[in-house]
């Protein structure tokens, strides 16, 4: 494994709920509300709060509130450094998984010629 491509994953995205709060997000333009990213990655409301305040201080996110039939409504959204950001993430997971498993089917390969029982020689 290249510790260059270790190195660029960024620690703010690499965290599952925030993957997939930005995958989510990533999929549009457009944002989501702060309830609809809740379902869809199943999150409570502190949880969530807690995830956007991160991403919201390293500009990432931004977050828009209005007024909708008297209740507050907050939109949610990729920011374009976010998503700049986000997709060199991205690339940088794909290269560490490209090597993982080029490194496993390079083992397997060689481990696979043995006859069954057997152990390869160290």
């Amino acid at each position: 494994m290249t510790p260059s491509n270790f190195e660029s994953l960024e620690r703010t995205f690499h965290e599952p709920k925030r993957l997939a709060i930005l995958s989510a997000l990533a999929a549009g333009t457009e944002g989501l509300s702060f309830q609809d990213l809740k379902s869809d990655c199943r999150l409570t409301d502190g949880n969530l709060n807690r995830h956007l305040k991160v991403l919201q201080e390293s500009a990432i996110i931004s977050q828009k509130k209005t007024i909708r039939n008297e209740r507050i409504s907050t939109q949610i959204r990729l920011t374009a450094r976010g998503r700049k950001a986000f997709i060199q993430y991205l690339e940088s997971l794909e290269a560490v998984l490209k090597e993982a498993q080029g490194a496993i089917d390079t083992s397997t390969a060689s481990k696979s010629t043995l006859p069954l029982g057997r152990k390869a020689r160290a």
